[in-house]
């Protein structure tokens, strides 16, 4: 749902909650709308915090398009652009992806990857090693980086110097060597990526609830 829509929505909420009618003064509000939208274990009203829960399904959303075993839309997006890593951030791939990829961020730090065949995990900003996102770990290195999207099935099907520009700093060749002493044991397999959240349930789907809660 858009910004606008839910801030439209919510102020006839609030008015509603308050006064019954189609508008409401600040003087008759009892408590603020960000402590009625608390639970009521933690002193609020229990009133659904539509802006969280919109990004929470949001969130379910990304984790399914990262799963073409559960989602005809994950197969869709797999079957039109190669995949979640592939997909352009305009209205081609669903008027709601530029939305999704504003979280993505916010999803991988969520989610860490058993990886399998590569495809669908981002090399440098998903937490596929015990060391976390590649980018953050080593910052001086990703900025020599050739295409700071990429798979790890991309970067792992070469040359790994291939991933680079031509001529790296002293602390990016460092980074470079770290990078391959971690790799060394690293081999794909056939299987797809597999996703891991504290939140999903044993058929790895995620519960929206269960995040908002």
């Amino acid at each position: 749902m858009p910004q606008g829509f839910l801030d439209v929505y919510d102020s006839r909420r609030h008015a509603f909650l308050w006064s019954g009618e189609e508008t409401v003064s600040g003087a008759q509000c009892l408590v603020s709308w960000e402590r009625a939208c608390l639970p009521k274990k933690d002193g609020g009203l229990g009133v659904r915090d539509l802006s969280l829960q919109n990004t929470c399904l949001l969130l379910k959303l990304l984790h399914r398009v990262h799963d073409t075993t559960d989602s005809a839309w994950a197969r869709w997006i797999e079957a039109e652009f190669g995949g979640p890593l592939d997909t352009p951030v305009h209205n081609e791939a669903g008027t709601h992806w530029a939305a999704l990829c504003r979280l993505l961020p916010d999803y991988r730090l969520l989610t860490t990857v058993d990886i399998g065949d590569g495809r669908t995990t981002s090399f440098w900003h998903d937490c596929w090693l015990a060391i976390g996102p590649l980018a953050g770990a080593l910052p001086a290195l990703f900025t020599h980086a050739r295409h700071p999207e990429i798979s790890v099935k991309n970067v792992m099907s070469s040359a790994l110097r291939l991933a680079f520009v031509p001529r790296l700093s002293t602390t990016a060749a460092e980074e470079f060597s770290k990078l391959s002493e971690l790799l060394a044991d690293i081999a794909l397999t056939d299987q797809p990526d597999v996703r891991v959240c504290p939140w999903e349930d044993k058929a790895h789907r995620l519960s929206s609830s269960t995040i908002s809660s």
